[in-house]
């Protein structure tokens, strides 16, 4: 028996279509869950995510590392692209103040996959834990104000795409080995962003991009083809207002 079979055996469960069903209604309010252990919870809400039909769903764990073993079981059953982790900004606590760069490249893709929510298109499941939907995040029009959003076939000026790039706080390098750096060597340009793990080659004929690709910091190869992306500076380091995770939810979020 495969995880796949598993995971419809929970799919189909009595139980699991009638907290569905429940969860549906028009009634809303609060639904008691009892009896589940281990790695139930993620099959049942895996579950939910795939059959429920909503454009989000929000799991919000009780510490940070309940929230690290949950988002590892659901990306192990639904696949880690429409699965994100939204962790604390810092390394130990906020009353620290010791900012945490991966954590922020998380948190950065959490926010710009949800703009970027359209109806119909696979549910987002979002991963959390208290301490870290505590802590407030640049408001939904900043971050658009600031975001770069790039396409296969457009027309764009590689000048005025690295000034605008350099106007964001990004660095000018020869090769990209993390966050917030582009390098631009004839008619392909390397961008960094704060909302990726990898960063972008964009592979321009002329004006056009002809190609866009995410590629491996230590290899430099390319690895996955892109239709378009969002490059984002740091968020961090851009004023505005600061609003709660819970405003950058679609309508109908569970």
């Amino acid at each position: 028996m495969t995880l796949d079979d598993v995971c419809g055996l929970y799919g189909g469960l009595v139980q699991t279509k009638a907290l569905i069903k429940e969860l549906a209604g028009k009634r809303g309010g609060n639904v008691f869950l009892q009896g589940l252990r281990a790695s139930s919870a993620p099959l049942v809400f895996s579950a939910l995510a795939q059959k429920g039909g909503k454009p989000c769903v929000l799991i919000i764990l009780n510490d940070q590392e309940e929230a690290a073993y949950f988002y590892h079981d659901m990306v192990q059953t639904m696949g880690d692209t429409d699965v994100l982790y939204f962790p604390s900004a810092y390394r130990r606590a906020a009353k620290y103040g010791q900012k945490d760069d991966a954590s922020e490249i998380l948190r950065t893709e959490v926010l710009s996959r949800l703009t970027t929510v359209e109806p119909g298109a696979d549910t987002l499941v979002i991963v959390t834990s208290a301490d870290a939907l505590a802590e407030k995040v640049v408001s939904k029009s900043s971050l658009e104000d600031k975001s770069i959003r790039i396409s296969v076939g457009e027309t764009l000026d590689r000048e005025q795409l690295q000034s605008l790039l350099l106007e964001l706080g990004f660095n000018r390098v020869d090769y990209v080995y993390e966050p917030g750096q582009f390098a631009l060597r004839g008619s392909i340009l390397d961008v960094f962003s704060f909302s990726s793990e990898y960063p972008f080659r964009l592979d321009f004929f002329g004006d056009d991009i002809d190609s866009i690709r995410q590629f491996s910091v230590d290899t430099q190869l390319s690895t996955d083809k892109k239709d378009s992306v969002v490059v984002v500076p740091d968020m961090d380091k851009v004023e505005g207002a600061q609003v709660s995770l819970m405003d950058f939810l679609p309508a109908g979020t569970w």
